[in-house]
């Protein structure tokens, strides 16, 4: 498995969707979970594997961004009713772009940084679309994961915490390479910090011990005897890190640690975990491990929620309005050849660190290998997009879910 195929979650979308529940919504009976059938249209490049959602235009419409494994990043401008205007070409790398996280890296409009396999790049957002300035990030030739964005060191400016991949002759070892933001666009050299002797799959900044300083989780496996690692390394505040706290993900042939998300699942004002299990040489059942946290960085264990076949993204939000936090993941099922058609499954969150069984959605692709969340269509219900490199396109899913009354909004729509 190399780093084209890990995934990125992106944790300040949690804040933004997921209200706190109230002890009366925690009680209530969840809303059935409904999405409309998908919006799907082609990528311009060939086999698209990453993708994020954000504003780029500052109009107030969600657009999304798309990297792929043989072609340019692009991004799609979205009309604020669900659709999109045509693909624009944001970015040319020299081999691939599997992983992306956003942010506002110079202060001013969405920047966006991109994995070009053992390097990486800053795009700087113009306000219109397009990124007419770039920075290059030195990662010594190592490969590069995943990002986690944030500010580490609080100075007012955004910083970029790339998940590395160092080759070893006998095994490979995860390093976490900080890039402090100057507030500009550049970035300082980075500074490493050792998380194990692993693979790397997916990196989250979160506040693990209420301290107020940003602080990571790294998700590590070892594909030897299907175990991992999910790892916390606490902030600071200054730009550094104390030693790795782990917790053992024990294995579980033949599934394997591969994604994860975080949000508060059961209530008690500390971040958890939900870590996603891949099988990609079967269509059976597979499950999302919840880690629920002990507020200084640590965790125990939750229950294990069935997802789907073969979740290999994962995100958290609040699907029904409920105000708990729920699940979703992207199921892609890869028995012979992966020619099976993907899905994307909901899991309703109950207020307590236990799911509903999953409701299943089809994207109408295959392999969808990310996925996105935002509020696409501006009716305050959290949408979903799933890229899907197998079919070479991209599925936008509505959320036609009956909110309470007071959560709903009109949408605006940018001219056609």
């Amino acid at each position: 498995m190399t780093s084209r195929w890990s995934l990125l979650a992106v944790a300040s979308l949690v804040g933004l969707l997921l209200p706190p529940p109230s002890r009366a919504q925690q009680r209530a009976t969840p809303n059935p979970i409904q999405f409309a059938p998908p919006i799907v249209f082609g990528y311009p490049g060939s086999y698209p594997g990453a993708i994020a959602s954000g504003e780029f235009t500052n109009d107030g419409f969600q657009d999304l961004i798309v990297g792929a494994e043989y072609g340019d990043v692009a991004v799609k401008l979205g009309r604020g009713d669900g659709t999109f205007g045509h693909w624009r070409n944001a970015f040319s790398p020299s081999h691939s772009a599997s992983s992306l996280a956003l942010g506002k890296f110079d202060g001013k409009n969405l920047d966006a940084v991109v994995n070009d396999i053992s390097d990486a790049w800053v795009l700087l957002g113009g306000g219109g679309g397009g990124f007419p300035r770039t920075t290059w990030l030195n990662a010594g030739g190592n490969f590069v994961v995943g990002f986690a964005v944030g500010d580490f060191n609080h100075d007012g400016k955004q910083d970029i915490a790339a998940l590395v991949n160092i080759p070893g002759q006998n095994s490979d070892s995860s390093e976490i390479y900080l890039y402090l933001g100057s507030g500009d666009g550049t970035f300082q050299s980075a500074r490493s910090f050792s998380v194990g002797e692993q693979v790397p799959m997916a990196i989250l900044a979160g506040d693990f011990n209420g301290d107020g300083k940003l602080d990571l989780a790294v998700l590590c496996t070892h594909q030897g005897d299907f175990a991992g690692q999910a790892v916390v390394l606490l902030g600071d505040g200054k730009g550094g890190f104390r030693r790795p706290i782990r917790f053992g993900l024990s294995n579980n042939p033949p599934y394997l640690p591969y994604a994860m998300t975080l949000a508060d699942f059961n209530h008690d004002d500390k971040l958890d975990l939900a870590v996603a299990y891949e099988n990609w040489d079967s269509n059976s059942s597979s499950f999302a491990r919840i880690l629920l946290g002990n507020g200084d960085g640590t965790f125990h264990e939750g229950v294990r929620a069935t997802a789907g076949s073969n979740p290999v993204s994962i995100a958290a939000a609040d699907f029904n309005g409920d105000g708990i936090p729920d699940l979703v993941v992207a199921n892609s099922p890869c028995y012979k050849a992966c020619d099976y058609l993907s899905s994307i499954s909901v899991l309703l969150g109950n207020g307590d660190g236990t799911f509903q069984p999953p409701a299943k959605f089809p994207v109408h692709g295959q392999t969808s290998l990310q996925l996105t969340v935002a509020d696409f269509n501006g009716d305050g219900k959290p949408d979903v997009a799933t890229v899907n490199v197998n079919t070479q396109n991209v599925s936008v899913l509505l959320n036609t879910t009956q909110f309470p009354a007071l959560n709903a909004k009109p949408g605006r729509t940018r001219p056609h």
